[in-house]
């Protein structure tokens, strides 16, 4: 799909503006890191989608219409859904945006506005809170990473530990 979202014409923006938007910046560098470790799926696109629409307020506006609250609402809802429905799948970007209705920039920037997390970090979080459940049911490590759809076991212990604090296996031996 096109990085545009929708734009009829590429705008421009100032050669240095980079130097002076540090929250550019720092959304740059998330993509940047992003990519160089190999992200996929909304892992990698949010970052990149992010970065991107820091560029916005640099940029002549885009032709086009405001949209309506209501249903940017219904469409950050629609989102929520699938990403409740497929939590241990993973969902790209292009497929959460067709599914809300809305390009992927409007529904990064939504999603952060309604939810208070990017898609991917609630995904992360249905993850962890799954694998809090399964790891208290006294499931191995091993199994609770691919049933939750982490990469493997260490990617599991990475993200859990961030989350929760402590690593998995401490987590099930004090539950």
């Amino acid at each position: 799909g096109s990085w545009a979202g929708g734009a009829a014409a590429v705008p421009r923006a100032s050669r240095w503006v980079v130097f002076r938007d540090r929250a550019l910046r720092t959304r740059l560098l998330a993509a940047h890191a992003a990519l160089a470790t190999g992200e996929t799926g909304i892992a990698l696109e949010v970052p990149v989608v992010a970065a991107v629409a820091g560029l916005a307020p640099h940029l002549r506006p885009f032709p086009g219409g405001a949209h309506r609250q209501r249903a940017e609402h219904a469409a950050v809802m629609r989102a929520v859904a699938l990403l409740r429905e497929r939590w241990n799948e993973t969902v790209g970007l292009d497929e959460l945006s067709a599914a809300a209705g809305i390009s992927r920039f409007e529904l990064v920037r939504r999603f952060r506005s309604q939810v208070g997390l990017p898609p991917h970090a609630f995904q992360l979080d249905l993850r962890v809170n799954a694998a809090r459940r399964l790891l208290r049911a006294g499931r191995p490590a091993a199994e609770v990473a691919f049933a939750c759809g982490f990469a493997d076991q260490p990617h599991l212990t990475r993200v859990f530990r961030r989350a929760v604090g402590v690593a998995p296996a401490a987590y099930a031996r004090a539950g």
